[in-house]
């Protein structure tokens, strides 16, 4: 038998420390989990719990995890109105709401018995890399004390801290706790179905390099949308688009995932005040019913670059048409100056240019009045997006009563359904020629906006769908 070298010996004797150093670490960590603490109750003194001066009459806890909203788009709207409608028939019911300090308008809330709490939420790749590689090789026994470290903080989490687990924003963050009854809202699954349309970018370079990009992003979000589904109890979604596309992605059946549609149509209103309304036209340079407007931030799947291509095409074959487009919306210098690049390519020379730049307007933030004024003076709204989840710009327009005339793909024919002209949005010819006749067709016009207020009953029924919640959030959530 051969003499074993020493720097074998060292290995081995390494190895064996390793695997016991192991061990007894995750004999630690299966301590804490049973214990239904935190690994930071073992080294702070801090406590934040979601039961801390918990309210005389409150019956039920829940935590509402909104980190993923930044803006003050339709899902902070949502979460909003969802909370407030809940505490209203629910009023024994406390929810505490963890956002992000990093949301551009903070979280408002009406019911008595709802908080904010705002932390540093870090959803970056490296750290949920970190996370899977640590509930990997502890064999997931204590993925809720590594979540909570890497992503909450101080905030503790567990069986006696809350009674459910509401996800309200599920998509690239995640958070597994498996001890706690979870529902899950998944709006869509668009960074994947985004991805299969990358073969319609015409650029070469372009496409290779947004496949490198987003295929390695698409890869996570796509892991982390089986974990959520795994750690759900139940998932809900916006439409049934996204429900079908969920069921589809992620193998499961029809009773695991509900469809909710969301119907809070009557949050925009009508400016009452003439004066009001004259001064908002005038910041902008409008005139009533000589415009149209889409109202979106800027992002890859609200096809800005597509509209701007097709409004030029329109321009250019109606060069004597004073109707103009306006983009409501939060837009940063990136996007601005490649826009005003789109803009500049898709002209055919200078004094079409000229032309176009008076046309087009984007508006960047405005508030609800102003918005409710440039919509109810605008000829219509037009919505290109390539892909949504829901699309809540179609019912507030139908809401405003002015005619729709919006893309074809995704979940918008069926909130639109013939309330509004549909297009093809990756065709360019087809959207130009959707804007001239929204424009000349008094007749279509009146009968999208009659269609519209029919659809709008159903879309403005809030009570409804704050009781579907509630049916679901009693069914799962722990006494």
């Amino acid at each position: 038998m051969k003499k074993m070298t020493r720097k074998k010996l060292i290995r081995r004797i390494f190895v064996s420390f390793s695997c016991v150093f192991l061990f007894f670490v995750l004999i630690f960590c299966e301590l804490i989990m049973l214990s239904n603490a935190s690994f930071r109750d073992f080294f702070t003194n801090e406590r934040v719990s979601v039961l801390k001066d918990r309210p005389e009459g409150v019956t039920k806890d829940i935590v509402v995890d909104a980190c993923g909203v930044k803006d003050s788009g339709g899902i902070k709207m949502l979460i909003e109105n969802l909370i407030d409608g809940i505490g209203e028939k629910r009023p024994n019911w406390q929810f505490t709401v963890i956002a992000s300090k990093g949301i551009i308008h903070p979280l408002h809330f009406k019911n008595k018995n709802a908080r904010a709490i705002y932390i540093d939420y870090s959803a970056s790749e490296s750290l949920l890399l970190v996370r899977d590689f640590l509930n990997y090789i502890s064999f997931g026994l204590f993925r809720d004390q590594i979540s909570q470290l890497l992503f909450y903080d101080t905030i503790i989490f567990n069986k006696q801290s809350c009674n459910l687990f509401f996800d309200a924003y599920a998509d690239f963050i995640i958070n597994d706790f498996s001890s706690i009854p979870k529902i899950s809202l998944v709006h869509d699954i668009c960074y994947l179905d985004s991805y299969d349309n990358l073969r319609r970018l015409k650029s070469p370079i372009a496409l290779k390099l947004a496949r490198c990009s987003m295929g390695i992003l698409t890869g996570l979000r796509e892991q982390n949308t089986k974990k959520i589904v795994e750690f759900s109890k139940k998932i809900l979604t916006v439409s049934n688009f996204s429900k079908k596309r969920i069921m589809e992605a992620y193998r499961v059946d029809n009773s695991f995932v509900k469809t909710i549609h969301i119907r809070l149509a009557n949050r925009i209103a009508k400016e009452e005040s003439k004066q009001f309304e004259q001064q908002t036209l005038d910041k902008f340079l409008l005139k009533t019913k000589k415009y149209l407007i889409y109202p979106s931030v800027v992002r890859p799947n609200k096809n800005h670059a597509g509209l701007l291509r097709a409004f030029i095409k329109y321009e250019e074959n109606y060069p004597s048409s004073d109707l103009k487009l306006i983009i409501v919306g939060m837009i940063d210098r990136t996007d601005a100056e490649t826009l005003k690049q789109i803009i500049e390519e898709s002209c055919k020379n200078d004094n079409q240019y000229r032309r176009v730049k008076e046309k087009i307007i984007f508006t960047g933030y405005v508030s609800n009045k102003e918005l409710g004024v440039l919509l109810s003076d605008a000829l219509a709204m037009i919505f290109p997006s390539l892909y949504e989840g829901f699309g809540m710009p179609i019912i507030e327009a139908m809401s405003i009563g002015i005619p729709i005339i919006c893309s074809n793909r995704a979940s918008l024919p069926e909130v639109a359904g013939n309330a509004a002209l549909l297009f093809d949005p990756y065709n360019i010819d087809e959207m130009a020629s959707a804007i001239n006749t929204i424009s000349t067709d008094a007749k279509l016009r009146e009968i999208l906006i009659r269609r519209g207020q029919e659809r709008l009953k159903y879309f403005s029924d809030r009570d409804s769908m704050i009781d579907e919640y509630i049916k679901e959030f009693e069914k799962y959530m722990s006494n």
